[in-house]
């Protein structure tokens, strides 16, 4: 059995997650890595920067401490222990709590020795596999399950069978990725709302205009077709944007954009672009916002930012999106 197979396996018991949702969290942490600035060493030098050289060290030669949720998120940042929580399924404690105990495994597997590979060893690719992590690591299953078998002398009879299971569950695993692309809607407003949220909820005193609107930014308010009424799914959001709003710093004014596809008349388009975005201000005034602090504007679907040819291209485009005024 591989090495984060057992650390999955603990896991599951200690922290009470599921067998795909502890793949899953191996699977984004490890993506993460691999496609993140520097690499291998680039995440590395994360707990160097955040004063725990001394423990990545020791993590190296075999001395697999634990560290804080704390320190974890002063190696990760909130945002991206938010974002490895949400395509695990997890709450962002429990995605905490599961990393700083997966982390001194992994840095050991990463870098035995203290040797820093430029990609992740073979045994950690098969980890990288989205949201068919669990189904992968039962492949992996069935495939030790053979070793054990033959080790004990009856292969003959069973390992055909076990092989075979094998085969079968790589197949699936290998579907399931090509199946797994169907652009979901509803699945990319709730990651995106749960983002937005615990991003809202980091932004710590001093917060700059820009840091706010980056914030609101990761959230996408979904109307209904051809409507200007504020989802009832977003009002939380929005409610907490709200709040987070008026402690913006003295002065700052924002501009609320409506963007939509370029689906129907171009007219009708601008037109509903622009009751979007007046929604939405007239929704955070509402809540106590300075109205002077809002303004507004309609583009319809002149500021397309993905092809207008694809379901997920459209749906990119069809939205509210805030910059910084002053």
């Amino acid at each position: 059995m591989g090495a984060l197979d057992l650390v999955m396996n603990e896991m599951q018991s200690r922290f009470g997650i599921s067998e795909t949702k502890a793949g899953s969290l191996v699977s984004a942490l490890l993506s993460f890595i691999t496609q993140g600035s520097g690499g291998i060493n680039g995440f590395l030098d994360r707990f160097r920067s955040a004063g725990l050289g001394d423990t990545l060290s020791a993590w190296s030669h075999g001395n697999t401490r634990n560290i804080s949720n704390d320190q974890v998120e002063s190696v990760l940042g909130s945002n991206t222990i938010s974002n490895l929580a949400s395509k695990a399924g997890l709450s962002t404690s429990t995605a905490t709590s599961a990393l700083a105990f997966m982390m001194p495994k992994l840095v050991q597997s990463l870098a035995p020795g203290g040797a820093i590979p430029t990609r992740l060893p073979a045994e950690l690719m098969s980890y990288v596999t989205g949201p068919t992590a669990a189904v992968a690591a039962g492949t992996r299953q069935a495939v030790y399950a053979a070793e054990r078998v033959a080790d004990r002398g009856v292969g003959r009879y069973l390992l055909p069978l076990l092989a075979l299971l094998a085969a079968i569950l790589l197949g699936f695993w290998l579907w399931n990725r090509g199946s797994s692309t169907a652009f979901n809607a509803e699945e990319q407003v709730r990651i995106a709302e749960q983002k937005a949220m615990s991003a809202l909820t980091a932004l710590r005193p001093g917060f700059s205009a820009q840091d706010l609107v980056g914030v609101l930014n990761l959230d996408i308010i979904n109307f209904a077709t051809g409507s200007s009424q504020i989802p009832a799914d977003s009002q939380d959001f929005l409610n907490k944007a709200a709040s987070v709003i008026r402690s913006a710093p003295s002065g700052t004014v924002i501009e609320i954009g409506g963007h939509t596809d370029n689906t129907g008349d171009s007219a009708a388009n601008l037109q509903l672009s622009q009751q979007r975005a007046d929604a939405v201000r007239e929704y955070l005034v509402r809540q106590g916002v300075d109205a002077s602090a809002l303004v507004t504007k309609g583009y319809g679907d002149s500021r397309p930012i993905a092809s207008n040819d694809t379901d997920e291209g459209r749906f990119r485009n069809r939205r509210i999106e805030f910059s910084v005024v002053k």
